[in-house]
């Protein structure tokens, strides 16, 4: 007699039933609304939720996702249950290593050559094996590792998988994708470990893991993959960086003054090229500036601010970013208020040298009222905190993107920080209200 689901005991399949029959009731929908929505018969659904199909074919799966319109984390996951319920991952979901190459740049990368040198560095013969790439949305995370992936891979000295966390679920890129989810989800239960170890084998490859949520991947995992596969690299792009032992993180910084203005000036002129004239340029050389300083430099919100250049001109938009920068970003960069809310709730951290660093927040508002730039002994003068503590804060704040180096050893806060909590106070950064999430 069966027990607990289908009637031919496989769990796998009883989970994705489970899964299936979730997913339906949570959007309303009856197994015959689902069938007519998916094109797949109502008895296939009532089988697949049962754990009576044997094996869930892709195209069927494809199929009702599409009519439950799952995207993102739940596609993946229901793809994933699907492969275990036909009885595990399959070698051949990334048959031609070739297939998902690295995408190319679509406009010229400007003022990251220092960066690119450094990771080509990292990556290289004796560098290291696992680099995170980390900053605030807009920062240009992505762009900058198209850049050094396309080198490496053009170059012959590394073959490039490219795994996207917005990959489509069809083709190539989507198999990757879904079989590294399952190799190294936290959530997962690392089925696709081994398959993907033994596509990797002893190649020269790179791994690129762009996009992902942070906490992703598994740590163990990753390291278990670099264990096995001993010419592997792994390079993801994050927001946060991730406590993996033996991964150097790269705190990727705004574009400094002269490459922001720059940048901008190219932009605007994509823009609104009838507004190009040299004497119309001259005009707005200074607002440009002044937009490129409020903006930190981040790339991300020069391209939403030169997006306003359709409907303003360059001084209007200077004004609105004044007034708030975060609103003229926020259709571009969506996620970057949240992504600052979140870094400054993380400052806060555990004791350093065995003192507690209760202080921090305090210290952080010191610095962010100080006029203009500081070094990290002026920080320390400045928040009246012992140098040793100050430097590990300014170390955090620079991996948290809250601060960014303008030169030398001189760093200042980053002004959309103080944006970021406008709403809460209007002068200084209001972190005494501001606990860790």
């Amino acid at each position: 007699m069966a027990t607990g689901g289908g009637v031919d005991g496989n769990p796998a399949r009883r989970q994705f039933g489970e899964l299936l029959r979730e997913h339906r009731v949570k959007r309303g929908a009856t197994q015959r609304q689902l069938a007519d929505l998916s094109t797949i018969s109502v008895r296939a659904i009532r089988d697949l939720e049962a754990g009576r199909a044997s094996r869930p074919r892709r195209d069927t799966v494809r199929l009702i996702a599409a009519g439950l319109r799952l995207r993102g984390r739940e596609l993946t996951s229901f793809e994933a249950a699907a492969l275990r319920a036909r009885g595990g991952v399959e070698i051949d979901l990334v048959p031609d290593l070739d297939a998902v190459p690295p995408p190319s740049g679509l406009d010229a990368l400007v003022g990251r050559d220092a960066e690119v040198s450094a990771l080509l560095d990292l990556l290289g013969a004796g560098g290291s094996r696992l680099v995170a790439v980390t900053g605030l949305p807009g920062v240009g995370k992505t762009r900058l590792v198209v850049e050094v992936a396309g080198r490496l891979h053009e170059s012959g000295s590394a073959r490039v998988l490219w795994d996207a966390a917005t990959a489509r679920p069809d083709g190539a890129a989507g198999r990757l994708r879904l079989l590294v989810h399952s190799a190294l989800a936290r959530d997962g239960d690392g089925e696709g470990l081994e398959p993907l170890a033994e596509l990797v084998g002893d190649r020269e490859l790179l791994l690129v893991l762009d996009g992902h949520e942070p906490g992703w991947p598994d740590p163990d995992r990753a390291l278990t993959l670099l264990h096995r596969c001993r010419r592997l690299r792994l390079l993801r792009t994050t927001r946060e960086p991730l406590d993996i032992p033996g991964e150097r993180v790269v705190a990727l910084p705004p574009l400094d003054r002269p490459d922001a203005v720059r940048l901008l000036t190219r932009l605007a002129g994509q823009v609104s090229p009838m507004r190009t004239s040299p004497g119309q340029a001259a005009r707005s050389a200074p607002a440009l500036a002044e937009l490129a300083d409020r903006l930190d430099g981040l790339p991300g919100a020069l391209e939403a601010a030169a997006s306003w250049l359709l409907v303003h001109r360059p001084e209007e938009v200077l004004d609105l970013v004044r007034a708030d920068p975060l609103a003229v970003t926020a259709d571009r960069l969506p996620d970057l208020r949240g992504a600052l809310a979140r870094a400054l709730s993380a400052v806060d951290g555990p004791a350093v040298g065995g003192r507690a660093v209760d202080g921090d927040r305090a210290a952080l508002d010191a610095l962010a009222a100080a006029d203009g730039d500081w070094t990290a002994r002026d920080a320390a003068r400045l928040a009246d905190v012992p140098p040793v503590a100050c430097a590990h804060l300014v170390r955090r704040l620079r991996l948290l993107g809250l601060v960014r180096p303008v030169g030398g050893d001189r760093f200042r806060v980053l002004d959309l920080a103080r944006a970021a909590t406008a709403a809460l106070l209007p002068v200084g950064l209001p972190l005494a209200g501001v606990r860790d999430s």
